[in-house]
């Protein structure tokens, strides 16, 4: 009762403790206003408080047993007006002349005065609180307000030393400085009284340096003006009254020239809506496909899972696939051909049907998100805690790649807007063997040997079947937005919608160095961790590079994950299946659904900005490049016109004005997207909005167009541009003047080239950098070991968890990719070409392999690097001596 009585405040103790018997001792105790002898005196019985007809004792004891006390002091009003009597007269310390101080001991009773006690004492505990909080708020006012008159002072009043103080002499007030235009007139008041206007030189020097005037340091201490921007220095930077010119409020005042011409903004607040609602297709297509050789139970063990155990040399999957069939070999022609967005006639119609304006593919989409995430998020780093120490201090950025500007094609139709990827993007793709090698293998996993052998080249193709169903797709729409997903796999058992992703993932000196893809093809996997040669390396660059991508691209199919396949373009290391949720810990941290609440922000970000986009050109078809700067906290986006007027911008010279005038300039718009995060009521960093899963999460945005010339915009595109611009490594045996040669002779899809297509620039092509060089150097390293095991095993059989395989029928699986004979028909063809004397020793020592002789890896290597480096043989000898000695090596497998 002691915590009690002291939380209570004191007139509500009284009320409470005076009217209860067994409290009393407390209240003695803790409170002495009452005295002994009124606490003494109402210990006795005592008549209470009359009103000159019934006392409230009477009106306790006949309160109804089956009512509530408070109920009943309610109704009858006489009753509790007593009650307040004595409650107040209590607290007032009188005597038991005036009191009843004991009232009839009823339980009821009892807690309705607990009750009232409690309630008065939480309302003044609630004034006292107000009270506090008031004074506080006043307190903190004054301050604000002192802090803003010093500051007022400082600014505009030069400071002044204060005089030292005196305790012997009483310190007089200081007087107050006189204004300084004051002082002005009335040195020209007394200019005027001179005789000659301005008196004598030393009258007017004098009065010039103002010596003769009461002035305070301050204004003795102003110098004149210069107009030498060298004469300014850091103590100028105060300006004081006389700098500022006379303030006029009947002219209009300059203002600073607007930067924006247009600018919109809005809230991105927290929701529990899907962000995509699946559309039933308006097709039928084909069924999914599903894993061969027994890849399915990479499916439902979490982790890499090797092709051969490097320790035991047992494979965990057939041996057979270890061997990946020639790119150039594969007859892509025999598939069905991606499908673009503004050619695919199903997604035009459900974009019309659900009445939507954007229809977009996730290979057009995922770089958009990409850059929207990285200005919601603020650049926030990956989450790389899983790995080992190897990577502790590694870059957790992401890649540059990852980074490089999206550009894409918006075509208009109708009211519609079909998104494509950027032309020049595609036809750079053409070259890169890891564009068509995901398609090889994609159709390697999910085949037999048999089903996979007629869709290579020298083999008959498979036969023809009218075949009028589409690949499967799934379609789904948000607010603006029909999007589409091409499904590669699917297994029912896995959760959801048992479909995943195929994705294949080449070594890093492959993916570092295209064009050196046949040497590079010798780079190993060793370990499981490491900084070289380990599927963690491959991981940790998977993080950086792609899983952001991977994510976007999987939520836009309702996907469960995706299989990663890690390959050297030559062989195949290991496989390894990543669940949607073990990317989003990886990209955005733990927590369930907090990869859900990125998707959403950035689809309904994506929208805005598209809107935007449009509406600078309206009706017509636009191109828009989209890049968020590491480390700037804005987004730009470039839009043009897809097919520039003949038109230039304003203020240029076209090309029938002057001659010799510049090429004029199309029209050109950027727009500026800016974010700012909050949870709940507080603005938060995006990184911390990211990573945030239980407070509500709310993005304001602002999406402008800037006023800038159209000159600006373009070089700030151009710059855009740069950065899409990728240096690219001379392999090894070419060199500044033949490596264009090699460029446009590479033709991974077999089609048909033509005629005065020219590759990239020369500035394309650099000399092979020290981080370059020393990859291959791995990898040279790799591919003679390689050699010599394969040397070793030869006739050997494989054994795998599902048998042994004998080396005969291993061949006969692996004759299927490869042509019979290859190597010595090659051969041949390069024999009747004149060719030189060290050359033709070259190539017998290709024949004698090709022929089974055994020849040490060196041989080999100095004979594909002798044909290889040969500047005067032609196109034709170099690329059949190359697949020669391939050949040879295959034929020893």
């Amino acid at each position: 009762m002691s915590t009690l009585g002291h939380r209570l405040s004191s007139p509500v103790a009284y009320k409470c403790l005076f009217h209860f018997p067994k409290l009393r001792p407390s209240l003695r105790s803790l409170h002495r206003p009452f005295s002994s002898q009124t606490l003494a005196a109402t210990e006795g019985t005592v008549e209470s408080v009359d009103d000159g007809n019934t006392t409230l004792a009477e009106k306790v004891h006949s309160m109804p047993g089956n009512i509530d006390a408070k109920e009943w002091l309610r109704t009858d009003t006489k009753a509790g007006a007593l009650l307040h009597t004595i409650i107040d007269a209590a607290a007032e310390g009188k005597s038991n002349a005036t009191v009843a101080a004991d009232l009839p001991d009823d339980p009821r009773f009892i807690n309705l005065l607990k009750s009232i006690a409690v309630e008065k004492s939480k309302a003044h505990l609630q004034g006292e609180d107000k009270k506090k909080k008031k004074k506080e708020r006043k307190k903190e006012k004054l301050k604000a307000q002192k802090v803003a008159w010093e500051q007022y002072k400082a600014n505009e009043k030069p400071q002044q030393s204060p005089k030292p103080h005196k305790p012997h002499k009483p310190q007089t007030p200081r007087p107050t400085e006189p204004d300084v235009y004051s002082l002005l007139s009335k040195l020209q008041e007394e200019l005027k009284e001179a005789e000659t206007g301005w008196g004598p030189d030393s009258e007017f020097a004098a009065l010039f340096f103002l010596p003769t005037l009461d002035l305070p340091p301050f204004v003795t201490g102003l110098q004149p003006p210069s107009d030498s921007p060298a004469s300014r220095t850091a103590s100028d930077s105060r300006s004081s009254r006389l700098d500022r010119p006379p303030v006029a409020p009947h002219l209009p005042q300059p203002q600073a020239a607007l930067q924006y011409s247009r600018r919109i903004e809005g809230l991105l607040e927290p929701t529990t809506r899907l962000t995509l609602e699946d559309i039933p297709p308006p097709s039928k297509h084909n069924p999914i496909a599903t894993l061969a050789h027994g890849l399915d139970r990479v499916l439902f063990n979490s982790g890499v899972h090797w092709l051969q155990d490097p320790r035991s040399k047992v494979y965990n999957f057939p041996p057979h696939i270890e061997v990946i069939p020639k790119v150039t070999d594969f007859a892509f022609e025999r598939l069905g051909g991606f499908i673009k967005s503004s050619r695919d006639n199903d997604l035009w119609d459900l974009a019309r049907r659900e009445k939507r304006t954007f229809a977009g593919s996730t290979s057009s989409l995922s770089g958009m998100l990409s850059h929207i995430y990285f200005l919601i998020s603020g650049d926030k780093d990956v989450n790389t805690d899983n790995l080992s120490r190897h990577f502790g201090k590694e870059s957790k950025g992401f890649t540059a790649g990852q980074r490089i500007p999206a550009s894409v094609i918006l075509n208009h139709k109708d009211g519609i807007y079909a998104i494509d990827s950027d032309a020049e993007k595609e036809k750079m793709a053409d070259k890169n063997i890891l564009t068509w090698m995901g398609t090889l293998l994609e159709k390697y996993l999910t085949s037999t040997p048999e089903e996979f052998a007629p869709y290579m080249r020298f083999n008959p193709p498979p036969p023809e079947v009218e075949n009028t169903l589409r690949d499967a797709y799934r379609y789904a729409k948000s607010e603006k937005f029909v999007m589409r997903s091409q499904l590669d796999c699917v297994d029912p058992r896995l959760p959801g919608t048992g479909v995943f992703d195929i994705k294949t993932r080449a070594c890093l000196p492959i993916r570092m160095d295209l064009l050196n893809f046949e040497e590079n093809s010798g780079y190993l996997i060793r370990s499981q961790t490491g900084k070289l040669e380990s599927f963690e390396r491959e991981y940790y660059d998977l993080i950086r590079s792609a899983f952001l991508k991977y994510s976007f691209q999987v939520r836009i199919g309702n996907m469960d994950g995706v299989i990663v396949a890690y390959h050297n373009t030559a062989r195949m290391f290991g496989f390894q299946y990543i669940s949607l949720q073990e990317m989003d810990e990886a990209l955005f941290g733990p927590g369930a659904g907090i990869g859900d609440r990125v998707f959403n922000k950035c689809v309904a970000l994506l929208e805005k900005v598209v809107e935007e986009a449009t509406a600078c050109f309206p009706g017509e078809s636009v191109k828009c490049t989209f890049e968020k700067l590491e480390g700037q906290g804005v987004m730009n986006v470039w839009v043009q016109q897809a097919e520039p007027s003949v038109q230039g911008v304003e203020g240029e010279e076209g090309e029938g004005g002057v001659e010799g005038a510049q090429k004029p300039l199309q029209p050109i718009r950027q727009l500026e997207v800016k974010a700012a995060n909050y949870l709940g009521q507080e603005p938060v960093r995006g990184s911390m909005a990211v990573g945030s899963v239980d407070e509500p999460w709310t993005t304001h945005w602002s999406v402008s167009k800037l006023a800038s010339s159209g000159a600006d915009i373009h070089a700030a595109l151009e710059g855009a541009k740069q950065r899409q611009f990728r240096y690219i490594d001379i392999p090894t045996g070419w060199n500044e003047e033949t490596v264009g040669t090699m460029w446009n002779s590479l033709n991974f899809g077999g089609l048909e080239r033509a005629e005065g297509a020219q590759g990239p620039l020369p500035e394309n092509f650099r000399v092979p950098t020290p981080r370059t060089k020393e990859l291959r150097e791995v990898a040279r390293s790799g591919g003679e070991e390689t050699a010599k095991r394969t040397i070793e095993e030869e006739g050997q059989a494989k054994v795998w968890l599902g048998g042994t395989v004998e080396w005969e029928e291993l061949q006969e699986i692996q004759d299927l990719y490869r042509k019979r004979e290859e190597a010595v028909a090659v051969v041949e063809e390069v024999t009747d070409e004149d060719i030189t004397a060290a050359q033709a020793q070259e190539v017998e020592g290709v024949e004698e392999v090709a022929e089974g002789v055994a020849l040490s890896p060196d041989t080999s290597e100095e004979a594909a690097e002798g044909v290889a480096v040969s500047p005067e043989a032609s196109e034709k000898v170099a690329e059949g001596a190359q697949e020669a000695v391939e050949g040879a090596t295959g034929a020893q497998q």
